[in-house]
Parts: C-alpha cells; structure tokens; sequence
C-alpha cells in the first residue's frame, strides 16, 4: 500500500487548486440553477438540495484544505496556518450571515435586501481572502526547488 504525500509541489498544487475552484464554482452554479428549477411553493426539495449541496461544497473545501496543507509543508512554514485560514474564512460566512440576520429580526428590522446584500459582501471578503492565500501558497518556491538552485549556484562559483 502507498503511503500519502506529505508535501505537494508547485505544479501539483496548482492542478489541486484550479480543480477544486473549479469544483466549487461550479457547485455555486448548480445550486442556484437547481433552486430555480426546483422553484414553487414546496420547500422539501430546496432543503434537501441545499443540504446535499452543503455537503459537497464541505468534501470539496476540505480537499482544498488538505492540498494547502502539503502546500505548506513543502515550502517549510507551519502546515497548520493555511487550512485554517480557508477554513475559517469559508466555513463562517453562515453563521456570520445568520448572526446578523438574527439580531436585525431580535430588533424589529426585517430587510431580506439588507441580509442578502450583507451575505453577499462577507462572501467576496472571505472568497478574496482564499484566492490571495492560494496564490501565496502556489507562488512560493517548496524546499526542494530552493535546495536544487542554490545546487546549481554553487557550480558556478
């Protein structure tokens, strides 16, 4: 039996990345196609589907989370502080949003416009926060590159 990698390279990172990006957005598309389809007055099928959504938009956020993890092992900083912040920065944004859709009802302030707007800044802020950790994550050299070029630096001395 193999073992698994515990460090990911610069190119593997990126084919990790790009997939799992791509997997959420199109989740993200999926979901409000399937909300549409779905649609009238029965409300079981949004939930089941939104649920079954939430699921693997889960599986796929802790793959990218996995993927980060390797990431930052490879390039020698704490494996830790990558999957954390991408899990923190996604797994909020509901109880963020359900926090201040709570306290504008708690004080007589119904506005569905305000929530969705509200919900929709705190996605691209944390959304924004993921790319940028991801593009540090796939920009920096690993160990074993830098190890190869200063290899090759010292054949020229």
């Amino acid at each position: 039996m193999k073992k698994p990698r515990k460090r990911l390279d610069r190119p593997s990172f990126w084919k990790w990345a790009i997939l799992t990006v791509l997997g959420l957005v199109t989740l993200a598309i999926l979901r409000m196609s399937i909300v549409r389809l779905v649609g009238g007055n029965d409300i079981v099928p949004i939930v089941v589907t939104a649920g079954a959504g939430a699921l693997a938009r889960l599986v796929v956020i802790a793959l990218l989370a996995m993927a980060l993890a390797r990431r930052f092992r490879d390039i020698g900083w704490p494996a830790w502080i990558g999957p954390t912040i991408l899990l923190v920065t996604q797994l909020s944004q509901p109880f963020l949003v359900a926090g201040y859709a709570s306290m504008t009802y708690a004080y007589g302030v119904t506005f569905a416009y305000d929530i969705r707007e509200w919900g929709s800044m705190v996605r691209w802020i944390s959304d924004s926060v993921s790319v940028v950790l991801l593009i540090v994550a796939g920009s920096v050299p690993g160990k074993t590159a830098r190890a190869r070029n200063s290899e090759v630096a010292h054949v020229f001395d």
